[in-house]
């Protein structure tokens, strides 16, 4: 062969590794833990960035999210907006709702319980590792496991990502990190 030759196939051979790197089909703003999004109804004009600032909002908790649909009403001056979110590694979602008003998106509330399995077994050992919190519990059933967002656990802790241990009448703050459980509520109203 041709050194000509030679040139002009690795020159094709690199000009399509860069096309197949750069398709236009994946967004370049999508992290890797996103692995579908999609828009359920009407998309608005501005999708595209309302999508972007969500996807830095709504981040998974050591999972990937395998599905992240997206819902809106409103008009451009105020848009309510839902997301929810799955994974593969559990059976309940992550449920977002915001507020987008002036080119600025506002968390207005949230129910995460796409916790995979093995940290809810965690911080339910955890929580029960609390003798208040063991001997409150007895014949209660199975907990629910939600994360709460480090805004909402400076309120009560410090502002990092807690998860909270509920069962019928008293729910556990756990800090995963720490493994300790940071504090107890109980349906009479005491706090620990």
């Amino acid at each position: 062969m041709k050194l000509g030759t030679i040139i002009t196939i690795i020159l094709l051979i690199f000009g399509l590794g860069i096309g197949l790197a750069l398709d236009p089909e994946k967004s370049n703003t999508r992290p890797e833990w996103a692995h579908n999004v999609q828009w359920l109804g009407e998309q608005p004009d501005n999708a595209a960035k309302i999508e972007e600032l969500l996807l830095l909002e709504i981040p998974p908790y050591k999972t990937e999210y395998e599905m992240v649909n997206i819902s809106s009403n409103g008009d451009v001056k105020e848009m309510h907006i839902s997301v929810m979110a799955t994974t593969l590694d559990s059976s309940n979602p992550d449920i977002y709702d915001f507020v987008y008003e002036n080119n600025e998106l506002l968390l207005t509330g949230y129910l995460l319980e796409a916790v995979p399995v093995r940290n809810r077994n965690e911080a339910i050992t955890i929580a029960l590792n609390d003798p208040d919190v063991s001997t409150s519990v007895r014949n209660s059933g199975a907990p629910s496991v939600k994360r709460i967002l480090p805004g909402t656990s400076q309120k009560f802790y410090l502002p990092k990502t807690l998860l909270s241990v509920t069962w019928k009448g008293i729910s556990a703050l756990i800090d995963p990190d720490e493994r300790k459980v940071v504090q107890v509520w109980k349906e009479s109203g005491t706090v620990k």
